[in-house]
């Protein structure tokens, strides 16, 4: 895991990031405080990428991708920063001396393999959980938890979680899907075999109907098209300044694996600094603490603020329309309902609007005012105690630090292109 910032203003961009690298296994887990995680994108121009949440792409460490890229542009200079992070991704598309088509099907199964796992687990959990409510009888159920399990993810790849239609990435040309199935579909057949296969052995009577196979086959393709990274995947962050920008952009990226000769990414953040636009605050991965600062308010804390208030006023319309004379039960029934449903929703919605116009007023504006005029030096500090903030939180309040290190700083300006400096963590 890692923390990593972007602040801008019409000035200039600091990007920021700790050296906390997290390092699993099935009995072990280690965090080593030496990774590199901020590098310069072109050579001799203001533009420098930040990668978070995986370190390799395709097993090939992303260091050594940027590498690759920055010698292959020679300096070469674009008109944005968008041009520069589309361009970085269709290096790494377009590339088959980089990820040869035997490397992207091997990487395609690991994907495939990632989620069939991730599947397996939750099948698992799910017999848990119904052994601990039901004391016998599981297994005559098994075969019905499962095609549940497997119904709730072809779900997930197709739904968002506000419900809204989960589209197809717009990296890929139309047809994709049908490309994978023509190409891997043998392949995953034989991944839902070895699924079935390890399954059965530990529970017995689970059968499987076609079209549970069936969809086992559609998550397999979904995997790719989908845009969903339920799988391994990076966070890629560009910001500087391109040729004809007079005021610094930032654009982010969440980017998976190379599939058919495309690269699986979408564009998940972008902002632009205007004449008349205020800073740009960006933090990335692990952002607990820089939102609480930022907000004055721990956002799990608020949830929790929201629910307890919630459960309260339906506790006092509820006593409240229970003492009510004249009126039976389902009189008071229809009012609780009428109430709980309209005015009480529209009143704890309004509540919480003024504590969020009081959060942003007393503490988000003044922090966007002082970050809308720093100048550079004061400007990297800053981004830099942002995240020794998160790191501090890690340090009181989780056995393992995965937040940690020295400090990368990048301060971009315009006229002083790029300066570096790495600030050694506190004792």
């Amino acid at each position: 895991m890692t923390s990593e910032v972007v602040l801008m203003n019409r000035q200039a961009v600091a990007m920021a990031a700790d050296s906390a690298v997290t390092i699993s296994g099935d009995r072990y887990l280690k965090t080593y405080n030496s990774a590199d995680k901020l590098f310069p994108l072109v050579e001799n121009q203001p533009v420098a990428v930040m990668i978070y949440n995986n370190a390799e792409i395709m097993s090939t460490p992303w260091e050594t991708v940027i590498s690759l890229y920055r010698e292959q542009a020679r300096g070469r200079t674009l008109d944005t920063v968008a041009a520069y992070a589309e361009d970085f991704m269709e290096f790494l598309s377009g590339n088959p001396d980089l990820f040869p088509a035997d490397h992207q099907d091997t990487e395609f199964f690991k994907v495939v393999a990632v989620v069939y796992t991730v599947l397996a687990e939750e099948f698992d959990y799910q017999v848990q959980k119904f052994q601990q409510s039901h004391a016998a009888g599981v297994r005559d159920h098994i075969s019905s938890i499962f095609e549940f399990v497997v119904g709730e993810m072809h779900a997930d790849y197709q739904r968002c979680p506000d419900d809204s239609p989960r589209g197809d990435l717009p990296c890929f040309p139309k047809g994709m899907g049908e490309q994978v199935r023509r190409r891997y579909g043998g392949e995953i057949d034989q991944l839902i075999m070895s699924l079935l296969g390890s399954l059965k052995n530990e529970y017995p009577g689970l059968s499987v109907t076609d079209e549970t196979r069936d969809r086992l086959r559609e998550i397999a393709v979904f995997a790719v098209t989908k845009d969903a990274f339920f799988e391994h995947y990076t966070g890629v962050v560009f910001a500087g300044f391109g040729a004809k920008e007079k005021f610094p952009s930032m654009r982010s990226y969440l980017a998976s694996s190379v599939v058919l000769g495309i690269l699986k990414r979408k564009q998940d953040r972008k902002a632009d600094i205007g004449a008349d636009s205020g800073p740009v605050f960006q933090p990335f991965a692990q952002d607990r603490m820089i939102r609480t600062f930022l907000t004055g308010m721990d956002q799990h804390l608020r949830m929790f603020v929201y629910s307890e208030t919630l459960k309260l006023s339906r506790g006092l319309v509820a006593d409240i329309v229970g003492r009510t004379p004249n009126l039976n039960d389902a009189q008071k029934n229809a009012i609780f309902r009428d109430y709980s449903n309209n005015n009480l929703a529209a009143a704890i919605n309004e509540f919480f609007r003024s504590v969020d116009n009081y959060q942003y007023a007393v503490h988000t504006r003044p922090i966007l005012r002082a970050i809308n005029t720093l100048p550079k030096k004061e400007l990297g500090e800053t981004a830099a105690s942002l995240i020794k903030l998160n790191s501090f939180q890690q340090k009181v309040m989780h056995s393992v630090e995965t937040v940690g290190g020295p400090i990368d700083v990048a301060v971009i300006t315009r006229n002083g292109g790029l300066e570096w400096k790495r600030e050694k963590p506190e004792l």
